[in-house]
């Protein structure tokens, strides 16, 4: 009996416990509803103040997530953005640097006159990208007071885009301080080595027409082992410095018409006869055309497509009348770079004739580059300003 009365007992303490935590429960949801008393303004201070790091955190978190109009009620001003550049040209990394000269280029004169101090220190930076950036900057801007780093800026040997924007800079403001290293570097190359800064240099000097390197570049030109492309420069160069000797006219004229010499060579020598205005070549570059127009070799004739091109181009810069009909037969072609060429030149001579054409080429022709060289060549016809880069060494067919 004693066992089944314990037995009774504990169902009692079961059900007595199981009561309580039922109750407990009721009185907890019904104090949850019960609205809170407002808390005094005592209390407040003393909850901000208590935990200073979770209110700081939560002004963080509240300042991100507001728009950026809340954070930033306006941009920063012409002057607080110049000094914000002035301190990334002192104290900024690489990229900072090259950040606020990007952001300089497009500001005013006066703007980026005023940080010349600057300027003028970044242009001794060890850093190849913000030299590059620094040679692109000169470049853009019309004051000169930076030019003088142009010419140091070739001489950089550690990370050549450095020496090719500062060739691009200079091509486009020829500061005279350039020219005299442009010359010692000239002078200094190896002419038998290919890859070296060769033709970027002579295009440089051809665009000062500079004459004192004359006779050092024609000895150069007819030494046996000076590199092709290098020879075919130094005739680029000959024809922008013009007039020429009668010896120099014999020596380019039999260079052009020796076949043993590539077609690199005679191409450029064409482009120099025709530059320079020798009439006495005019027979010589009509008769090699004549040849190549006669050629049945389908093969051998597109090998001698580009010296083709060249000679209708020194044909052209001679003004010779004839070369109009090829370039109305070339602005035909089936090929888009000879349609595009022949189209340009017919607006470079201002072919009245051409209009027609030029217009159905400006509107139905298969390729947009053609299309586009037809809308520039009517412009010309029209009239209008040709603001096209000038003509330099490198632009022949």
């Amino acid at each position: 009996m004693n066992w089944r009365s314990g037995i009774n007992n504990l169902k009692s303490d079961l059900f007595f416990l199981s009561f309580i935590v039922s109750l407990t429960s009721l009185l907890s949801v019904a104090i949850s509803a019960t609205p809170q008393p407002a808390k005094s303004e005592s209390t407040q201070r003393t909850e901000k103040t208590t935990h200073p790091a979770a209110e700081s955190s939560k002004n963080k978190f509240e300042a991100h997530a507001k728009p950026p109009q809340a954070q930033n009620s306006g941009k920063p001003t012409k002057e607080e953005l110049v000094e914000r550049i002035r301190a990334a040209l002192k104290f900024g990394n690489s990229q900072q640097v090259r950040d606020a000269l990007h952001t300089l280029s497009k500001l005013s004169e006066a703007e980026q006159h005023s940080l010349l101090p600057e300027l003028k220190a970044t242009c001794n930076s060890q850093d190849g990208l913000v030299l590059r950036k620094m040679a692109e900057f000169i470049g853009s801007v019309k004051f000169t007071e930076l030019d003088f780093a142009l010419g140091d800026f070739l001489l950089n040997k550690t990370y050549d885009p450095v020496f090719f924007t500062a060739v691009a800079a200079i091509a486009k403001k020829k500061p005279a301080a350039a020219l005299p290293i442009i010359i010692k570097e000239i002078r200094e190359q190896d002419f038998a080595k290919p890859g070296n800064r060769v033709q970027d240099l002579m295009h440089l000097l051809a665009l000062y027409k500079d004459k004192s390197l004359q006779a050092f570049l024609v000895e150069k030109l007819h030494t046996a082992d000076t590199y092709t492309d290098y020879r075919s420069a130094i005739l680029k160069y000959m024809g922008e410095s013009a007039p020429w000797s009668a010896e120099e006219q014999t020596q380019i004229l039999k260079l052009f018409s020796d076949e043993a010499e590539s077609l690199t060579v005679r191409g450029a020598a064409a482009y120099a006869l025709g530059k320079a205005q020798v009439g006495e070549a005019r027979q010589a570059l009509k008769a090699m055309l004549a040849k190549i127009d006669a050629m049945t070799d389908m093969d051998e004739k597109k090998k001698n497509n580009r010296f083709r091109l060249q000679l209708i181009y020194a044909l052209i810069l001679l003004k010779d009348n004839d070369v109009k009909e090829i370039l109305f037969s070339m602005a035909r072609d089936d090929d888009e770079i000879i349609r595009a060429r022949a189209v340009h030149q017919l607006g470079k001579l201002e072919v009245k004739e051409a209009r027609e054409l030029l217009l159905y080429k400006s509107k139905y022709d298969p390729s947009l580059r053609v299309q586009k060289e037809a809308k520039k060549a009517l412009t010309i016809l029209d009239g209008a300003k040709n603001e096209s880069e000038p003509e330099s060494v490198h632009d022949t067919p």
